[in-house]
């Protein structure tokens, strides 16, 4: 069962080929299977584009480009101008895939070379059935100048089962990849088709049942956690005070950088913390307070923050508290003495520099939520590698800190130490504006705040700050402080879905 309603799950394509082999051994001969997937591709791609379009289906030798073949043959029954065409000519060798080129050419489909010029020129829906799942790094010769072609086309692309270049297990794309339109995966989704740079380059996906028995289904190897999760977010019961609701202290607010913290305190009230206080230097007490008149306002020496931590629920530490050392040195004793949960971000992060492990003595629990910038420095990494390894470097992070690390960016990713890793299905581009992450810090401390187990409250908050970013409806010009009054909207949208 999944951690929450509303996740679905995702399987890894070895899990697929059991699942697929198991169903074949019980009796469903492949050739059905394969007959199903073609024919599912095929509606969703006739749905998809206008009718009486030209596609080129582009098939390799494998079980995918028999799918491919089968779709060529259903595509050309309702009426488009079909070519096939394959590197080298070499039609599917597989034997299910075989009988369906075998079955396509008795309609007079004919397998031909692929003509670079005329994919290049675009002008036709492709159709990649290239590779599928069943391949692990860059396109070799001579399908990396195929996909290379496709790529740079500009034309509108349907993907089977994966997009070609795409690794179906992480998303990392290790060489050139397809760029889809629509993507449509058979018998379970997969994480690469999720998470970046696979997310970005998978385009619509759609998951075809094709027929595998229930009890075969393949396991999780990852969770999606869908808009839905927000309707796991509790809400007050009727005896509820400020405090049973909920209290969170967020720590920051440095000369200069006083507005983190003031969105991350507004965040965390409307996202439904009963009380919130900010513990900020001298200098900006006075501008945090006018801020937000619901919030109140300490000092940021030690002595206030643990006697605020102590009528307090969960802690928010980051926000705007600047990277002085002797900062550093406050953040470490405060990560060592408060046994509160804790959300570190931003500056917080900064202090742990290359060791994340360091969290690891915590007494409570800690949720920490870098965008790939402060997770290469918290590995000691170049940034590009974790861009080109999200997944990979989440369940790093969460294996090295013992904290539930939340990774930012497009497909955000939660791993708790030991559990299966959660991928954000939602998410919009008017995020990326600034301020947006102390939003969702306050709203993580919230959820924690009521009581919510840590990677709960870091998935449910990661939905709840996605959905909001939608729900603003701003688009490009979305500023932080419009997601925070969409918070309560987007709450009711995701519970109600």
């Amino acid at each position: 069962m999944p951690p929450l309603p509303g996740m679905r799950s995702l399987s890894d394509s070895a899990a697929v080929r059991h699942a697929d082999a198991r169903a074949i051994e019980e009796g469903i001969a492949g050739e059905v299977l394969m007959e199903t997937a073609g024919l599912l591709a095929a509606r969703e791609i006739l749905a998809a584009f206008p009718p009486g379009s030209a596609a080129t289906v582009l098939v390799g030798p494998g079980n995918n480009g028999g799918d491919g073949m089968v779709i060529a043959r259903h595509l050309a029954e309702a009426g488009w101008d079909v070519r096939v065409q394959a590197p080298g000519a070499r039609s599917p060798e597989t034997p299910d895939g075989a009988l369906m080129a075998d079955r396509a050419v008795a309609m007079g489909i004919v397998v031909d070379e692929v003509d670079l010029g005329a994919l290049a020129a675009g002008g036709r829906v492709v159709v990649d059935a290239l590779l599928g799942t069943g391949t692990a790094g860059a396109p070799r010769p001579p399908v990396d100048a195929v996909v290379e072609a496709v790529a740079g086309s500009g034309a509108p692309v349907a993907a089977i089962d994966m997009p070609t270049g795409i690794n179906a297990d992480d998303g990392t794309a290790p060489g050139p990849a397809v760029r889809a339109d629509l993507t449509i995966t058979f018998a379970a989704d997969k994480p690469g088709l999720h998470v970046a740079p696979g997310r970005l380059l998978a385009g619509r996906v759609v998951v075809a049942d094709i027929g595998i028995p229930r009890h075969l289904q393949p396991p999780p190897c990852a969770w999606l956690a869908t808009r839905q999760v927000v309707g796991a977010i509790p809400s007050r019961g009727a005896g509820d005070d400020k405090y049973r609701a909920g209290g969170v202290l967020a720590v920051g607010g440095a000369p200069g950088m006083s507005g983190a913290v003031r969105l991350s305190t507004r965040a965390s009230l409307r996202a439904g913390a009963g009380i919130v206080a900010a513990c900020v230097p001298d200098a900006v007490r006075a501008e945090v307070a006018a801020g937000t008149p619901e919030v109140m306002v300490d000092a940021a020496d030690l002595d206030s923050i643990m006697r605020q931590a102590s009528r307090m629920s969960a802690v928010a530490i980051g926000p705007g508290i600047g990277r002085d050392p002797a900062t550093g040195a406050l953040v470490r004793s405060l990560l060592a003495g408060i046994a509160l949960p804790v959300v570190l971000d931003a500056d917080g992060l900064w202090h742990l520099g290359d060791d994340p492990g360091a969290l690891r003595a915590r007494p409570a629990p800690t949720v920490i939520t870098p965008h790939a910038g402060e997770a290469a420095r918290l590995l000691g990494v170049p940034r590009d590698q974790v861009e080109a390894g999200r997944l990979e470097s989440a369940r790093e992070l969460a294996r090295r800190s013992g904290a539930v690390a939340l990774l930012k960016g497009p497909g955000t990713i939660i791993c708790a130490p030991g559990e299966l890793p959660i991928i954000l299905e939602g998410g919009t581009q008017a995020l990326a504006t600034a301020g947006s992450g102390d939003v969702l810090t306050g709203i993580i401390a919230a959820l924690l705040a009521g009581g919510m187990p840590a990677v709960h409250a870091a998935t449910c908050a990661a939905a709840l700050h996605a959905l909001a970013g939608e729900v603003a409806g701003m688009g490009d010009g979305t500023i932080a402080s419009d997601i925070i009054e969409a918070l309560p909207a987007a709450r009711h949208e995701g519970a109600a879905a």
